[in-house]
């Protein structure tokens, strides 16, 4: 299951915070931000990195939380191999990419992939945009002329060298947004659900958390998110690495 209506029309803030690199320890309670800091998550109408502060304890067992509650079978999310285009895109038309994309998202405007596209050339763009149902996956993935996903999965693949560890990554950050789209009504309850990142991997997440240590390394994780990292919106990153230069570094 992709991002429900709520998470669509927030995808701007998904984009931002949809990063799943850390611990799940019991003394781990921040949060992860768009610029990698702690206890910060970007507010539910904007796409830039202005964030605001978010209690950081994990949700207590029986509480209101719109958090799911049940453990999430991750396996049945999608994963294509990372398409790789070294060369296709210059650092500018990312730059142009990001633009584009920060002003829909601070106006709260609907994406159209074919008008975004057009902001760089065919070339660049093929290697960008991906349907969901393609055989390799681009950093973008659409659904028609809408957006679908990020596919912060790739880049890790192509930084780890494996793509069992894209595959876990990118079904964390799926899992992430299905543990909070089920339930959640409101886009504050949204947000700050998918902030309490320790109680979705202590909880419905666990398992795919578990993959994810396994296939990538607790102690190399942190290492390819840093190499994946964008400068505002997690799909940075992954172009950089899939159409810029070709690799994580």
């Amino acid at each position: 299951m992709r991002p429900n209506a709520l998470a669509l029309r927030h995808l701007g803030a998904i984009i931002c915070i949809m990063h799943v690199s850390c611990s799940a320890s019991s003394e781990t309670k921040a949060q992860v931000a768009p610029d990698g800091s702690a206890g910060r998550v970007v507010p539910a109408d904007a796409g830039a990195p202005d964030a605001a502060v978010v209690d950081a304890s994990p949700v207590a067992e029986g509480s209101d939380s719109c958090l799911a509650k049940e453990p999430i079978d991750a396996t049945r999310f999608a994963y294509s191999p990372a398409k790789r285009a070294a060369g296709s895109c210059t650092s500018q038309e990312l730059q142009a990419l990001a633009a584009f994309f920060n002003k829909k998202a601070t106006n709260a405007e609907d994406v159209s992939i074919a008008a975004w596209s057009k902001e760089v050339s065919e070339t660049c763009a093929r290697c960008v945009f991906s349907d969901k149902s393609a055989a390799e996956w681009g950093p973008v993935l659409t659904s028609g002329d809408a957006l679908s996903n990020v596919n912060r999965g790739g880049c890790i693949e192509i930084a780890s060298g494996k793509r069992a560890c894209g595959q876990a990554y990118q079904r964390v950050a799926d899992c992430r947004i299905e543990a909070c789209s089920a339930s959640c009504t409101t886009a504050e309850e949204f947000a700050a659900c998918l902030a309490d990142v320790e109680s979705i991997f202590l909880g419905p997440c666990k398992g795919a958390y578990d993959t994810l240590e396994t296939e990538c390394g607790r102690d190399t994780l942190a290492g390819y998110e840093d190499a994946c990292k964008g400068s505002s919106f997690t799909f940075e990153g992954p172009v950089r690495a899939q159409c810029v230069t070709g690799s994580a570094k």
